[in-house]
């Protein structure tokens, strides 16, 4: 192999042909079947050549998987030319981010709760800076709540909206978090460890947003209005 040949072989790939190429691998094989041997032969180059971007097949791993809350993403632009309530948009959030969470559990298992909070917050931040397209529409709220390096912390993004629209007091702000976050937390690895059909994902879905449903109502100084329009997300 030539001095130029093994150059090429070694670089000229960037983080994000590594990332693309890795999102699109996990899709076709699943994420368990992906090696760092089998993303070298599907891009044709070196070992070597992808640990000079990354530390680990695993920090690679969660750069890819972050591709998956595109649609996410997507359902909260969505929702929000519909969303007009300070509930509806809350129970709203809850509602795309479970749907979500519950048919892709090992993927936002890996992104919220196996990696550290800072290395969430550093690598969201990096990635919409390599994919602006998949960020791209998002309100200014969303993406706040989105970079927000703690799990309780994105929700009380939205917590502080409602504060701010004088429908919650502060100290009921604190204790709604503190039940959305955790109830979730019990629906969401009961998923993970059993497993869910597709068809049964509407169903679990409606079962927490309902017992969270109860909390708010509960809680709230005022519903304004509050007519679920999250439910047609």
């Amino acid at each position: 192999m030539t001095g130029k040949r093994k150059e090429a072989y070694i670089k000229g790939f960037s983080r994000r042909d590594y990332i693309q190429k890795a999102h699109e691998l996990i899709q076709r094989e699943g994420v368990k079947a992906i090696s760092i041997r089998l993303i070298a032969r599907e891009m044709g180059c070196s070992s070597a050549s992808l640990y000079r971007h990354f530390e680990s097949l695993s920090e690679l791993l969660y750069y890819a998987e972050l591709r998956t809350l595109t649609t996410y993403i997507i359902r909260l632009n969505e929702g929000e030319k519909r969303w007009k309530n300070p509930w509806d948009t809350y129970m709203g959030v809850w509602d795309c981010y479970s749907r979500e969470a519950f048919a892709n559990p090992e993927a936002y298992n890996l992104l919220f709760f196996e990696f550290t909070n800072e290395k969430l917050k550093e690598s969201i931040i990096e990635y919409y800076n390599m994919f602006p397209e998949d960020i791209k529409g998002t309100s200014h709220i969303f993406w706040t709540m989105l970079k927000c390096a703690d799990f309780m912390g994105r929700d009380y993004e939205m917590c502080k909206k409602c504060i701010r629209e004088g429908v919650i007091t502060e100290e009921n702000a604190v204790q709604l978090n503190r039940i959305a976050c955790l109830l979730f937390k019990g629906y969401f690895f009961t998923v993970l460890r059993d497993g869910i059909r597709p068809e049964e994902i509407d169903e679990r879905v409606g079962q927490y947003t309902s017992d969270l449903e109860m909390a708010v109502n509960t809680l709230a100084l005022d519903m304004k209005d509050y007519k679920a329009l999250w439910r047609n997300s």
